[in-house]
């Protein structure tokens, strides 16, 4: 019998992005903003808001920034999905671990999407299969249109913007 020590090679959790769903509701009506990616990096590829946590930034900080650099929305309202999102990322051969924000903005807000972005669109919850190809969105849509959109979202999980846009 070998007494030795199991030898196993352990997958790093990671967790720099932040990630947002953009909602507008009209008449009844919701809405997802999904971005075209232009870069590199997932090119052509649509999908919510999402980034990297910077520097001495706290996660809301970053999904505040993300929202306005990527979009040029400023949120009316901004909430904790209270999911995470987690992906195996191959090149770094790690788990991530991404929280999942919910912004609504107002119904006629205007979009101006960064570099980063080569269109947007508005979509309704039955064409997310059509746009979001990975399962975690899929997940998060659901989840937000159960517990964001289908009944009154829980208050605990309100982000107090007036701390952070001034």
């Amino acid at each position: 019998m070998d007494n030795s020590p199991e030898i196993r090679q352990e997958l790093a959790i990671k967790s720099f992005v932040v990630c947002a769903y953009i909602c507008r509701i009209s008449e009844d009506i919701d809405e997802y903003l999904v971005l075209k990616r232009a870069t590199s990096y997932l090119h052509n590829i649509f999908g919510q808001v999402a980034g990297k946590i910077e520097k001495g930034e706290t996660a809301i900080e970053a999904i505040i920034r993300e929202i306005q650099e990527e979009t040029g929305l400023i949120p009316e309202s901004l909430y904790s999905a209270d999911i995470v999102e987690t992906f195996y990322e191959l090149s770094s051969n790690s788990i991530i671990m991404v929280p999942v924000f919910v912004a609504f903005v107002e119904p006629d807000a205007q979009v101006i999407i960064s570099y980063e972005h080569s269109e947007y669109k508005w979509i309704k919850y039955h064409e997310i299969d059509k746009y979001f190809p990975f399962p975690p969105q899929k997940s998060s849509i659901r989840t937000i249109h159960d517990e964001f959109i289908a009944r009154k979202p829980l208050e605990i999980l309100r982000i107090d913007l007036s701390k952070y846009i001034k």
